[in-house]
């Protein structure tokens, strides 16, 4: 049965998908870059990890004041999975959009995907519209479901075992599915 999040998915095409899928991420595994960032995220230091995401990302790092930090710091701690709703009020920080929030989401807890443009096209490949929209965060949440309804959907061979977090596998495979 098809997760509500991929109504109107071309079945083919997600078979398709994940078949491929394991050949499409093969070397993820060899990425040292992020697997350096994402081992070296441990304990409860929001704002640290948010510098270590940054880093790996190349993004200029911030400069906020203290209650800034502290209101960056409960939103990322209050969100839960799926939901992305507590983190919208974070786009009003200079030079923030979804991608970034996404990227700090990701290594913070390994379950939200990292947000792309090649990532939304891999879905509208397998005939799901998931518009790239960098500074609306339902259009990320719209992103978050699809890949939370990939994991679901995916049959036991299609998802390959290599200690790299489902999401950031799916992204990959979507930004390189043809």
């Amino acid at each position: 049965m098809i997760p509500v999040s991929l109504y109107g998915a071309d079945e083919s095409e997600l078979d398709r998908f994940f078949s491929v899928l394991p050949e499409l991420v093969s070397n993820a595994y060899e990425d040292r870059p992020y697997q350096e960032t994402l081992f070296s995220i441990s304990g409860d230091n929001v704002i640290r990890h948010i510098e270590i995401a940054d880093a790996w990302a190349k993004q200029t790092p911030f400069a906020w004041p203290e209650d800034v930090l502290m209101e960056v710091d409960m939103a990322i701690q209050t969100v839960k999975y799926p939901d992305v709703g507590l983190l919208e009020h974070l786009l009003t920080l200079e030079n923030i959009d979804c991608e970034r929030v996404s990227t700090w989401m990701h290594f913070e807890t390994n379950v939200y995907p990292i947000y792309s443009k090649e990532a939304c096209a891999g879905l509208e490949k397998l005939g799901l519209v998931t518009p790239f929209k960098p500074d609306d965060i339902a259009s990320y949440g719209l992103y978050v479901q699809r890949l939370e309804g990939l994991k679901v959907h995916a049959p036991a061979d299609g998802m390959p075992e290599n200690g790299l977090p489902r999401a950031r596998i799916l992204q990959l495979g979507l930004e390189r599915f043809e």
